[in-house]
């Protein structure tokens, strides 16, 4: 299921794309960035629909998916 970026407190925002990033651990392009650089990165892709919140009921963990690799509903993002 896709959570709007809207239905997560800041804290648990910052926390789950600092995750993302820290689990990502490859760098891009000729420049190093710092957490900071890479956490305003993702939230703007949030931002722009290019990577989703993703929750799993199964699992019970949300993750961030970049939106093309998402294929799980009709929508692309599912309205609250």
């Amino acid at each position: 299921m896709v959570v709007p970026v809207a239905a997560l407190s800041l804290p648990a925002l910052n926390g789950l794309i600092e995750q993302y990033v820290l689990r990502e651990g490859t760098e891009y392009g000729a420049r190093d960035y710092s957490l900071a650089e890479k956490v305003r990165l993702v939230r703007k892709q949030l931002d722009a629909g290019r990577v989703l919140i993703v929750y799993s009921d199964e699992l019970g963990v949300a993750e961030l998916i970049p939106e093309r690799d998402y294929a799980g509903a009709d929508s692309p993002v599912d309205q609250p």
